[in-house]
């Protein structure tokens, strides 16, 4: 009869301890779960970015040094434009001339340029031309029938001139357009950014963001505004002052000017500025002191002015987003942003005293059992 009692009660003190040491394990586990939380964005600049190449019927290259051609020949040239940027409108320019002489391009060059529209020395293309696009120009040059004995031994030469500008942004205004060359610069055109904060202490359970806070930073072109959200309410009963730390490290020169070129507007819910400057600049700044359920909604808008200059494309720099806050008046009432992690350490201290008071009694039985 001792025995079967001795056995019960076994399995009530195992089952107990089992209880206690869940309850350890995840109170422990969730205790863990509010250490500070780091990680990078990455934000990258996209470019126009186009090559033409020469072909021929064969759809091998041009030769470089051209060909022997007479009076009547067409020879077939492809030249053939490939976007290897972004969406584009694309102009062109297209020159024919034997010695020092022009020639009227419509009688002599077949083609798509001709659906182009011509408004002055230029074709314009005006349908968007997509990224990995690619479009013939023309396909054949046509040498006259007739020519003079002026010309014998000249070059045929066909000068084209190919420009782009981003699609996005742009009014259609080629007028003040200064085009420059290509920054010769490897980038991953579909990049689409990525967005993840550093919350320090416990300023996640005061601070609320967008669920995807700034997952769209890839490939930023000039012209270009993001907005985002930032949610603030303070869950303690404590006064307390609200920090955005914009850091990053370890960039380039070129990088950090990129950084530069990027300006940011912080502003509360009546549209006051609080905050005002560019990426490139090392800073905290204050996102405003809030008492006990206290809080605002702020945006944060980050833009790339028009006048950016090509050196700032195909880049890719990480920035480091760094909310904080400090604690101005501190009361003695409970702090709610505090209560969870209090709460889990203590589940976590009284279940580890359990667990540790069934083993002793648990051994203390298995004694008198062996007495």
């Amino acid at each position: 009869m001792e025995v079967i009692l001795y056995c019960a009660s076994k399995k009530r003190l195992f089952l107990l301890g089992l209880v206690f040491f869940l309850m350890m394990c995840i109170s422990g586990i969730y205790s863990l779960s509010n250490e500070i939380n780091e990680s990078e964005s990455g934000l990258s600049t996209s470019a126009v970015d186009i090559e033409i190449k020469e072909l021929n019927q064969h759809n091998d290259n041009f030769p470089d040094d051209g060909k022997i051609v007479m009076p009547g020949d067409e020879i077939k040239l492809i030249p053939k434009i490939n976007n290897l940027g972004i969406e584009c409108y694309l102009r062109t320019k297209i020159t024919y001339t034997i010695g020092n002489e022009e020639f009227d391009i419509t009688n002599y060059i077949n083609g798509n340029y001709s659906s182009w529209n011509k408004n002055g020395d230029y074709y314009y293309y005006d349908s968007i031309f997509e990224k990995e696009e690619s479009i013939e120009l023309f396909n054949s040059i046509k040498i006259p029938d007739e020519l003079p004995s002026k010309y014998q031994g000249k070059k045929v030469l066909v000068n084209i001139i190919v420009e782009a500008i981003q699609a996005k942004n742009f009014d259609g205004d080629w007028t003040n357009v200064a085009i420059k060359k290509s920054v010769n610069r490897a980038y991953n055109i579909n990049y689409k950014g990525s967005s993840s904060i550093v919350f320090e202490d416990d300023v996640n359970n005061h601070i609320n963001l967008d669920e995807h806070f700034f997952d769209n930073l890839g490939n930023m072109v000039p012209g270009d505004s993001i907005v985002e959200s930032i949610s603030i309410l303070n869950s303690s009963h404590d006064k307390n002052e609200y920090f955005l730390t914009i850091d990053y490290e370890e960039l380039s020169d070129v990088e950090i000017k990129m950084l530069s070129s990027i300006n940011f507007v912080i502003k509360n819910s009546n549209g006051k500025i609080i905050a005002t400057d560019n990426l490139g600049t090392k800073r905290k700044y204050s996102l405003g002191t809030y008492t006990y359920n206290e809080g605002d909604k702020l945006t944060l808008e980050l833009s790339m002015p028009k006048d950016v200059d090509n050196e700032s494309s195909k880049l890719f720099a990480k920035i480091i987003w760094r909310f904080s806050y400090n604690v101005l008046n501190h009361y003695e009432n409970p702090v709610t942003g505090d209560f969870k992690f209090d709460m889990s350490i203590t589940v976590f201290l009284i279940s580890t005293l359990g667990f540790l008071i069934v083993l002793i009694l648990g051994k203390k039985n298995a004694d008198n059992i062996e007495k």
